[in-house]
């Protein structure tokens, strides 16, 4: 379960790999329905909130790929005048992440999907020790 200490450990951990590679200031593990099962932040930014909007956006992504038929949701993407969130899946769950600033957005999105798999692997149980860097092929 994603409960666990040691999980939630690893998850911790990768979240702060990605925001090493990234602009994301905020970073979270949520399930479907928006609840917290791991984050990171660089600066000041409250978990909750960040958490409890992802089903909300994730809900009106899924809907607007569905009614469109673009086929599977990847990321959902919401960009303001002063910064973005992003979602991306991880199966069951979603990563979610936010900015004031984004200097490569095509990195980020690549970042994310690599991570997710790792994210699936931890929660399912096939997870390797050594989380280590991403290889961006």
């Amino acid at each position: 379960m994603p409960e666990s200490p040691e999980i939630q450990k690893k998850m911790y951990d990768i979240l702060r790999e990605i925001g090493e590679y990234t602009d994301l200031e905020a970073l979270a593990v949520v399930n479907r329905e928006g609840l917290k099962v791991s984050f990171f932040a660089r600066k000041g930014a409250d978990p909750d909130l960040l958490s409890a909007i992802s089903a909300a956006i994730l809900s009106t992504g899924e809907q607007a790929v569905s009614m469109n038929e673009h086929g599977e949701l990847l990321e959902v993407l919401v960009r303001g005048e002063k910064g973005f969130t992003i979602l991306t899946s991880a199966g069951d769950y979603i990563i979610i992440g936010s900015s004031l600033e984004l200097n490569s957005m095509g990195l980020t999105i690549r970042v994310l999907r690599k991570y997710a798999h790792k994210i699936q692997e931890i929660i399912c149980g096939n997870c390797d020790e050594d989380i280590g860097p991403i290889q961006l092929d």
